[in-house]
């Protein structure tokens, strides 16, 4: 019995030790082939239906630059800033018009609603702003170059129409979402080509509207190239910058990463509200809910330098060889012709000056930087800010009144950013779903092979005990038979 129980422990123990062995060798494989396999936007899976209806609520918040010394400021003045915000909106992102190109790509157009949450934000919707009248200032800004007298016009509409460099207190809900600018009103009855709209707002035309026609690439063929944009509007290059470079359509729109990320992977991301592609480093590692590891990547101060230092962004100085300052990008044939420029909140990445030419802006990354947070084995986002600043150049004009005593500076009128976190019930489902059975298979591999190993050392012993057990016996049985032959041979001479 216990020779056939040591070869058992024997048995058994080799049979776990080489589980555990193989586990060992080709347990990455296997873990890598499983999350390969539920990598891919096809009705059936899981991926998709998450692409098709986010589970995790996604907000936008807004900070508007409230301007504290208008009279000052309009006598050339610094500006003084208070920041104002966040107004905070609930995002909801609706794709439509879904078609599969049977080439491994889908097609489908994409909107976002928001809705704005008062209980989220610390101020009222209608909350008093002062900032510039973004009307006449495009139009001021477009004609910079013009002859006088295409300025004596601009002037005299501006007395008729009574219209202001700032518009003063108006809610917040009218700047940001769209007001009626009175300069405009005129003008586009005078030249309806040349102003295709009359209403101004910071954040018009981005409210249940159409971000445009995507094309992006399912993974089935390829688990590398899931949610990769392969073409926008149906072209496979933006038509807005200076090189073949700048105007390439790279990576996915963001909201879905390939898998298996580390800590050297370059993430990059085809941004539409930028009409650019960017990319993004890795930064840190983090922790989020249920002590689920994430890795965070951000794109890195060089890829907002100046092109002297990055000369990939030379195809960004529109038109050719305007080239703006560190941290900043022209947006004006991007954004239809409004003389936007941006850059990051508060002016993070940019030129010292920017930071010094007006007060109330504190750059800092915490608050300020783009971040993204995925898990790196399956590349799911955990969590994200998105973080733009939109400003406009200021030019001192003495051919126009309204600009004529202005600083040149350049003026922030707001910035959003847009963002997520993984919830608790969300984060317990990928968990258990995901990350427990993942986990699981790593511990397993290992501790099959620490037990049999253990077990195997302690069977061996076992049997190498009980064979010597075995051997002692019969060695005391012969020499007692000796013993016995003698003390029998020798009893008839005692007696």
């Amino acid at each position: 019995m216990g020779h056939a129980l040591a070869i058992f422990g024997i048995v058994s123990s080799l049979l776990l030790f080489t589980i555990g062995l193989i586990g060992i060798i080709f347990g990455d494989k296997f873990i890598h082939a499983f999350v390969a396999s539920n990598i891919h936007l096809d009705p059936s899976s899981d991926l998709y239906k998450q692409w098709l209806n986010p589970p995790i609520e996604v907000y936008l918040s807004i900070y508007v630059f409230n301007l504290k010394n208008p009279m000052e400021f309009q006598n050339g003045a610094k500006p003084l800033f208070e920041e104002i915000g966040p107004f905070v909106f609930r995002e909801y992102v609706i794709k439509e018009n879904i078609v599969d190109n049977m080439n491994y790509t889908i097609s489908y157009k994409e909107k976002k609603q928001y809705y704005f949450l008062q209980n989220k934000s610390p101020y009222e919707f209608d909350y008093p702003i002062t900032t510039l009248n973004m009307g006449p200032i495009t139009v001021i800004n477009g004609v910079k170059h013009s002859n006088s007298i295409v300025h004596d016009g601009i002037n005299l509409a501006l007395q008729l129409t009574g219209d202001t460099l700032l518009v003063d207190k108006m809610p917040a809900k009218d700047l940001l979402f769209g007001y009626k600018d009175k300069f405009l009103v005129q003008l586009k009855k005078i030249l309806p080509s040349l102003v295709p709209t009359d209403t101004v707002g910071l954040f018009i035309q981005k409210n249940d509207t159409y971000d445009g026609l995507y094309t992006i690439y399912t993974g089935v063929d390829d688990f590398n190239k899931v949610g990769i944009v392969e073409r926008f509007n149906n072209q496979d290059k933006i038509n807005i910058w200076t090189t073949k470079t700048a105007n390439m359509i790279n990576g996915t729109d963001g909201t879905i990463l390939p898998p298996f990320l580390n800590e050297s992977t370059i993430i990059y991301i085809f941004e539409s509200d930028l009409c650019r592609s960017l990319y993004a480093k890795f930064n840190r590692t983090s922790k989020v809910l249920d002590g689920i590891k994430v890795l965070g990547f951000a794109p890195d101060e060089y890829f907002y330098e100046n092109y002297t230092v990055n000369p990939d962004n030379a195809g960004f100085c529109t038109p050719a060889n305007n080239c703006l300052p560190k941290g900043l990008l022209n947006l004006t044939e991007c954004v239809g012709g409004v003389p936007i420029i941006m850059s990051c909140p508060h002016f993070l990445y940019s030129e010292d000056k920017l930071v010094k030419d007006v007060e109330g802006v504190f750059p800092n990354f915490t608050e300020h930087a783009t971040m993204i947070f995925a898990e790196p084995t399956t590349g799911v986002l955990m969590k994200a800010n998105k973080r733009i600043q939109f400003n406009t150049q200021l030019y001192r004009d003495q051919r126009i009144k309204m600009t004529k005593n202005l600083p040149e500076i350049l003026y922030p009128l707001f910035w959003v950013d847009e963002h997520f976190e993984i919830d608790k019930k969300n984060a317990d489902l990928f968990y258990y779903q995901v990350k427990l059975p993942l986990l699981g298979i790593t511990i397993g591999k290992y501790t099959l092979f620490a037990i049999g190993f253990i077990l195997f050392l302690i069977s061996s012993h076992y049997a190498y005990k009980l064979s010597k057990k075995n051997e002692k016996p019969q060695n005391l049985n012969i020499q007692q038979s000796e013993d016995s032959n003698d003390i029998n041979e020798q009893t008839p001479l005692l007696i």
